[in-house]
């Protein structure tokens, strides 16, 4: 296998710092080793981009796959080759995963897969255990967890919260949580509004999350903690946010990517593609999320890819698991956000490229010589409709049959092609 690899004629894009230009991209021994105009190297292999958008490989902050355990092999073989296809170069594994990575163990069995995953793999420890002690956060972490974070159920007890918050500050890592209250939010499968009203769903009001907000401000600026809130989803979180932020708290936020796309509306019908947790929202809040991308308040996009088995998604809404497959609609959500004028594709992708590197200290995320060669060759412009090209998780999305634009052509992680694009 070639070294060095030359990509030529690409549309060459960094998100960390807004440039863009039309050259070339060296790659040796897994690194960049040169950007600009015309470059050449003896015994390189070419790879002619034709125009095409060459990008830092995407971060996904939160998938989740049946991880560790043998049980879930097999659909982590379909996560990791989804994730290669989605432009994906560094994937985490969400604390949920599996039976649940709530040990150091837990962590180097992810650690060992890593070794032979076509994209880098993470793990993300949980806050406690199924017992409802507090995890080993801090040998997790040792380990190699990217960051602690809660699984499926939230922190009610904030005596106990406080103590995990006050442990893994201690260690400068960030603590992922859901902002709800959890009294609020319990039990519920929808956006409060007059639609899910009529339909008798149990209900979640916005004032759940604007509420979890303000409770993991205040244990912040009472732990000195670093809290990463976990997919916001409401402009009343939003608006918590940035009044935290005032205070100069250091809290980040992440948003899903179903929430920029799709709102309650979508889910009128009672299609159970669209049971998602958190809920769908109101469309004025799937509008503050976008601006809140654009200006920078909100740091990071996640897929929250979280398969579900068809046979069980094919229950009534109520009943149906919540979750969807979402890795692969990465690159075609931000083009077609970006075509619509919703969110410029800049801002789109540092959410998900040295937005994510940056909070986590990763070196990976940037366009920059000595940068690890990890990128993403896209057409913007590609028409695809989600399920019908090449996609490779088996499991339900609430995507499927949707029809929008970008498709990734390659993938190089550490300088290695780990994806290509054959037209059918």
């Amino acid at each position: 296998m070639s070294l060095s690899t030359l990509i030529t004629g690409a549309r060459v894009v960094d998100p960390a710092s807004g440039s863009q230009f039309e050259g070339d991209v060296l790659i040796e021994d897994g690194v960049i080793a040169a950007i600009g105009p015309a470059l050449s190297t003896s015994g390189a292999e070419i790879v002619e981009a034709e125009g095409a958008m060459l990008a830092p490989a995407l971060i996904d902050l939160r998938a989740r796959a049946n991880e560790p355990g043998s049980a879930g092999t097999e659909m982590l073989d379909h996560t990791l080759r989804a994730a290669a296809a989605a432009g994906v170069g560094t994937l985490v594994l969400s604390p949920a995963s599996g039976s649940g990575i709530a040990r150091p163990e837990d962590v180097e069995v992810v650690t060992s897969r890593a070794l032979t995953a076509p994209v880098r793999l993470l793990a993300a420890g949980l806050t406690h255990t199924a017992s409802g002690d507090m995890a080993e956060a801090g040998l997790m972490l040792r380990a190699g967890a990217a960051y602690i974070g809660e699984g499926s159920g939230q922190i009610a007890d904030m005596r106990f919260l406080r103590n995990l918050l006050s442990y893994v500050s201690a260690f400068d890592a960030w603590v992922s949580l859901r902002p709800e209250e959890p009294s609020l939010a319990d039990g519920t499968i929808a956006h409060e509004s007059s639609m899910s009203v009529r339909l008798g769903l149990p209900v979640r009001p916005a004032l759940s999350e604007r509420l979890g907000v303000e409770r993991l401000a205040a244990l912040g600026e009472l732990t000195g903690a670093r809290i990463l809130l976990d997919r916001l989803t409401t402009s009343d979180g939003i608006e918590a946010l940035k009044a935290a932020r005032k205070r100069g708290l250091e809290m980040a936020a992440s948003v899903p990517l179903t929430h920029l796309l799709f709102n309650e509306v979508d889910m009128g019908a009672l299609d159970p593609a669209f049971r998602l947790d958190p809920p769908l929202r109101a469309e004025a809040d799937r509008a503050a999320l976008l601006a809140a991308l654009a200006n920078g308040l909100v740091d990071v996009i996640v897929s929250d890819h979280m398969p579900v088995a068809a046979e069980l998604k094919a229950n009534p809404f109520s009943d149906a698991p919540a979750g969807s497959a979402n890795l692969e609609a990465l690159i075609p959500a931000l083009c077609t956000l970006d075509a619509d004028g919703q969110l410029p594709l800049f801002a789109g992708l540092k959410a998900l490229t040295s937005g994510p590197a940056e909070l986590l200290g990763l070196e990976q995320g940037r366009m920059e010589e000595g940068a690890p060669a990890d990128l993403i060759l896209f057409d913007p412009s590609a028409p695809v409709i989600y399920g019908k090209d090449g996609l490779y998780s088996p499991s339900p999305s609430a995507f499927s049959g949707r029809r929008l634009q970008g498709r990734v052509l390659k993938t190089w992680v550490e300088g290695a092609m780990v994806y290509a694009h054959h037209a059918e």
